[in-house]
């Protein structure tokens, strides 16, 4: 058998279904048994409502080593995809307790039962603001100072994997970009749907990498059935600059492409309101410092290294976006 952890969220749910389509005996573990509605969902869209029926169910804690051994029971290969995505200085302890000494508890289960992993890590782990040419997997973090604690908190957790691989461990890392899927609205990449058909009017002049959570799970799979271990590899399908992206949803959504470049000045007075306002409970600040660099970096990252060794055929990221406006929209008529 093989166990998927965070099997409900955007990653973890796309591994579940493309394991169980190639006949595999999958257990889904997740942390809230109301998640389980999510990945339900997810098989819908892709026409397999039927898998659902397949999956198997076990609780798995990850401040809990006997839970996590009592999961891994008969297990063959474990796909790491539970992890916390957040810029609130709220969730800091959370990023770190499960992105960081959560990967390090499943590592040493893994050893200790010798069973292979392949960790979701994140192209936020690839920190160098010194280099200038495209981020490849020989680029390794440079503290800077400016990084955010999500940043941190998973590359501390790919150190962990990569421990494990010296002591032993069969383990390959994956790096993604921005993953994009249809459906969980209101989690991480897929918010961008919601704010541009609310009539987002402003970008950043930002870039960032991005791919499809099918494509990415795909080449999780097929990088553990060719025991790729000890080795990361960048997940992208192609960079693209923010403005790009927004505008291709809001074409699909039939909403104004006009978008108004907004500087780092001004958004960082938004910032400085809703910090003010979130003082006095007012608002939930949603802005952070680390989040506003984010929307201004113009780093590109290579896909080079997978390219190269799987001749992976990418979905092209417009076709995917053109997709998921369309279940969107089929899900949300009211602002069409």
């Amino acid at each position: 058998m093989i166990l998927v952890s965070g099997a409900t969220g955007i990653i973890g749910s796309h591994v579940v279904m493309n394991l169980l389509l190639k006949g595999e005996k999958v257990i889904a573990c997740t942390g809230n048994e109301i998640n389980k509605i999510k990945l339900k969902k997810l098989l819908g869209y892709y026409q397999q409502e039927s898998l659902y029926s397949l999956v198997i169910w076990r609780e798995m804690l990850f401040n809990d080593i006997y839970s996590i051994e009592t999961a891994l029971e008969n297990v063959r290969a474990v796909y790491h995809c539970a992890g916390i995505v957040s810029f609130n200085s709220k969730d800091r302890k959370k990023l770190y307790e499960i992105n960081e000494y959560g990967t390090a508890n499943l590592v040493n289960a893994c050893l200790t039962m010798n069973i292979p992993l392949c960790h979701v890590s994140s192209i936020a782990t690839l920190n160098n603001a010194d280099y200038k040419n495209e981020l490849n997997e020989d680029v390794f973090w440079k503290k800077s100072g400016n990084e955010s604690d999500y940043a941190i908190s998973k590359y501390k957790g790919e150190l962990e994997v990569w421990r494990g691989i010296e002591e032993g461990l069969n383990a390959v890392i994956v790096n993604p970009g921005i993953v994009l899927s249809p459906g969980f609205w209101e989690q991480s990449s897929s918010q961008l749907f919601g704010l541009c058909d609310k009539g987002l009017k402003y970008y950043t002049s930002g870039i960032s990498a991005y791919i499809t959570a099918d494509d990415t799970s795909k080449i999780m799979i097929e990088l553990m059935n060719k025991r790729k271990y000890a080795n990361r590899y960048i997940l992208i399908e192609n960079n693209y600059s923010y403005k790009n992206v927004l505008q291709l949803i809001s074409t699909h959504l039939d909403k104004s492409t006009a978008l108004k470049e907004i500087g780092p000045f001004t958004i960082t007075l938004f910032y400085r309101l809703e910090k003010i306002m979130a003082f006095f409970r007012l608002k939930k600040a949603r802005l952070s410092k680390s989040a506003i660099r984010s929307l201004y970096n113009q780093q590109k990252f290579s896909n080079k290294k997978i390219s190269a060794e799987l001749n992976y055929n990418f979905t092209a990221i417009s076709g995917e976006i053109e997709r998921i406006c369309k279940i969107y929209r089929k899900e949300h008529p009211s602002r069409a």
